[in-house]
């Protein structure tokens, strides 16, 4: 038997109270995610301009950051406006969008609690639907990426998190393989979403936190002066005839 002062019974009250209180999601935030751990992945990477919700002492963040420069998008307005095409050949390798996608999850948000990654579900989902519609691809953070960057008072590189890891990040690119987009996102807006839920023995349970934004995908701009080009010459020829 566990004794109520035991590991696992501290645990399995606290997600009994997480549970309790999950429907109580906090409004997003805009800025800094929490420090320590902060920003843990890559190199050149730095803090703020995050989308946040810290709900339960979890900390869920999402933003939008230029691949070519690595500097951060604003999106104080909750949507990040990123430039369309190609990054290459700046990025070098592989064809690469010119802006990538970061996440981050923190179950010890204040400094306090007992959850680690395993005892939670961390998804995200990507809308691949540039219209006023939406069309989600789930991803399973854990699963996904081989070369996740986790923390446990210390920076670990795996596909999995182990137990008493509290923080996992990483950076994705719409073209890479894995990153739900896996095209070229033209013109539009797309929704992300990242959720963490109770590992509800084996199961997802109680929503803990979520938070969500926008990219915006604008016209190309050799695109956009050809349309005025277009649309002088129309309004001339109407003019003349």
């Amino acid at each position: 038997m566990h004794g109520l002062n035991s590991p696992f019974s501290r645990l399995a009250l606290a997600l009994a109270a997480l549970t309790a209180s999950a429907s109580a999601l906090a409004v997003p935030t805009y800025g800094d995610i929490a420090s320590p751990p902060g920003v843990y992945f890559g190199t050149g990477n730095v803090n703020g301009n995050w989308t946040i919700d810290t709900t339960n002492n979890v900390e869920v963040a999402l933003r939008i950051k230029d691949r070519a420069t690595l500097a951060t998008i604003d999106g104080s307005s909750g949507v990040y406006r990123a430039n369309p095409g190609l990054c290459n050949p700046i990025c070098g390798g592989s064809s690469k969008a010119n802006w990538n996608y970061e996440f981050s999850v923190n179950t010890r948000a204040n400094g306090s609690g007992v959850l680690d990654l395993t005892n939670v579900f961390a998804i995200l989902e990507v809308d691949i639907d540039g219209t006023a519609g939406t069309n989600f691809t789930a991803i399973n953070l854990y699963a996904n990426w081989n070369d996740n960057s986790y923390w446990n008072g210390a920076r670990t590189i795996g596909v999995a998190p182990a137990a008493g890891d509290y923080g996992v990040q990483q950076s994705a690119n719409p073209l890479f393989a894995n990153s739900g987009f896996n095209f070229l996102p033209g013109r539009g807006l797309y929704d992300l979403r990242l959720s963490v839920y109770v590992n509800d023995a084996g199961n997802r349970g109680a929503l803990l936190a979520s938070t969500s934004t926008q990219v915006t995908i604008p016209e190309p701009a050799s695109l956009g002066l050809a349309g005025l080009a277009l649309a002088g010459l129309a309004a001339t020829r109407r003019r003349r005839g």
